[in-house]
């Protein structure tokens, strides 16, 4: 989306922060690399992940499961 200038019916929500990165983009003022699937950090949010996967971005966000319940305590 960076380079094409051509927009996609599915990044019409995209408009001032798209055209702001492709233009920093074009100067050379900003690099967008690709970032592979292992570790899209973000999908922890948006889909079903194995535990294992689950685990690793969990700790990589520096999220952890508390020590003790805190259900009910004030």
């Amino acid at each position: 989306m960076s380079s094409n200038p051509i927009q996609h019916q599915r990044t019409k929500h995209v408009e001032i922060d798209l055209h702001f990165v492709r233009e920093h983009v074009a100067l050379g003022d900003v690099r967008v690399l690709h970032v592979p699937t292992t570790s899209q950090f973000a999908d922890i949010f948006t889909k079903g992940l194995p535990t294992s996967v689950f685990t690793e971005f969990r700790s990589s966000l520096n999220v952890w499961t508390p020590d003790a319940s805190t259900a009910g305590a004030c």
